[in-house]
């Protein structure tokens, strides 16, 4: 199991005041101390050979962050998360009616409900502009220059799924409006090249990971043979995590920071302590943690995932590939797989030879196996699997009123749209 490592020891001394725009951190703080204002870095002076690492280490802080709000919106956005603050405004996107002109839009990654998209567009940005500069530069001026290119590549293909994933449309370098699909072909594009570089310069994790994210978007494309081939190519037991930091609010794992810190999210009765062959399943374990925050229907309800500011996140894991496998050719083949997946939990085993309760038992393994790693708002989407609470509920009645709605993606917040001449 590999971890991204996300700090040097300076970042974690100086927490998020290095983090400035052009993402230089973890660069030497007597370096800073040699400008006149610290906050107003030229990009002349950090965009060189001898920065390399420290825009390395901006850029996978940005994607920590980033990769952290993906998964708690789209949480929201599906069915694994429930609102239990008093934002009126962040109602929107429990409620399944997300608009262009909600607040939280346009916030960033540290917020109690952030944006999906401006933290995703940033890393997104930040690695590609990273990418362009390592293969601008030679390997005499920038060590592991190879290695650091993989690295970019595989992050902005990973922030591009975000984008695909969470958005109704999306746009790039104040480009056209993207379509979902546009995006993800964008995605392959830099998961192919992260393998291509990986390949070549024997990072078997790198292109792992690759092979993951890849895999996932082809199969969004429709492209299932290559989604096949590429999820058959994970090495078996690979998993890749980033790794949260309690050094500061930024850094945080951003499912626990909503949902136990904050305790601005519940995990709702239809997705806690599921059950798998009728027994409760452990890998959606939840707990009650006491705490009634008046703006929501009882007590808040934790996940037992990420139990910790620190706790790993997994962004492409073995496990999600083989079921990718499943979804795709089914049979018996898909029935050995449910079958593995669940054995270490010590799960009942299943058994059928009927092809569409195969596809149902894939979905819902899918579900429990893959239980917040932000995989499921989209599974919602792109397989039209029933919505709950049902269009047309009473949203939170006595508490927040409303009626759930059906969309099951957010709109293309205002400051994208005010800010890029293209859409106007």
């Amino acid at each position: 199991m590999t971890s991204i490592r996300m700090f040097s020891d300076v970042l974690r001394a100086a927490g998020a005041g290095v983090l400035l725009a052009v993402s230089v951190a973890g660069c030497d703080l007597n370096n800073l101390l040699e400008v006149s204002d610290p906050s107003r870095l030229l990009a002349e002076n950090v965009e060189v050979p001898s920065q390399a690492g420290a825009l390395m280490n901006g850029l996978e802080a940005d994607f920590l962050c980033a990769h952290g709000a993906w998964v708690q919106v789209t949480a929201v956005l599906g069915d694994e998360f429930e609102d239990t603050n008093a934002g009126g405004d962040n109602w929107s996107l429990d409620r399944r009616r997300p608009q262009s002109q909600n607040n939280w839009g346009d916030n960033d990654c540290t917020d109690a409900l952030p944006s999906a998209y401006v933290p995703a567009s940033r890393a997104r940005w930040v690695a590609d502009n990273v990418t362009g500069l390592l293969e601008s530069w030679t390997d005499q001026e920038v060590a592991q220059r190879t290695a650091r290119i993989a690295r970019a590549s595989l992050l902005a293909g990973f922030s591009l799924n975000m984008l695909g994933t969470a958005m109704c449309t999306a746009a790039l370098d104040e480009g056209p409006e993207l379509t979902p699909q546009q995006v993800f072909a964008e995605a392959e594009e830099r998961f192919t090249k992260a393998l291509d570089v990986a390949q070549a310069g024997s990072m078997a994790d790198v292109a792992n990971a690759a092979r993951v994210g890849r895999a996932r978007v082809r199969l969004y494309q429709g492209d299932t043979q290559g989604a096949l081939s590429d999820a058959r190519a994970v090495t078996e037991g690979f998993a890749m995590n980033i790794q949260p930091s309690d050094a500061n609010n930024r850094l945080y794992n951003r499912v626990w920071a909503s949902n136990q810190f904050g305790f601005n999210f519940s995990v709702p009765a239809w997705s806690r302590n599921l059950t798998t062959g009728g027994e409760a399943d452990p890998r959606t374990a939840t707990f009650d943690t006491g705490r009634d925050t008046g703006w929501g229907p009882g007590n808040v309800f934790a996940q037992e995932k990420y139990g910790s500011a620190n706790s790993p996140m997994p962004i492409a894991r073995w496990e999600e590939a083989q079921l990718i496998i499943a979804e795709i050719v089914g049979g018996q083949e898909a029935v050995g797989i449910i079958n593995a997946l669940r054995a270490p939990w010590s799960l009942p085993q299943f058994a059928s030879s009927d092809e569409s309760e195969i596809s149902d038992m894939v979905v819902a393994e899918r579900q429990r196996e893959l239980w917040f790693e932000g995989l499921r708002s989209y599974d919602l989407r792109r397989l039209s699997l029933p919505l709950f609470p049902a269009p047309g509920e009473e949203y939170q009645p006595g508490i927040k009123g409303g009626l759930y709605g059906d969309q099951t993606c957010i709109p293309l917040p205002i400051i994208e749209t005010f800010n890029n001449g293209t859409i106007r």
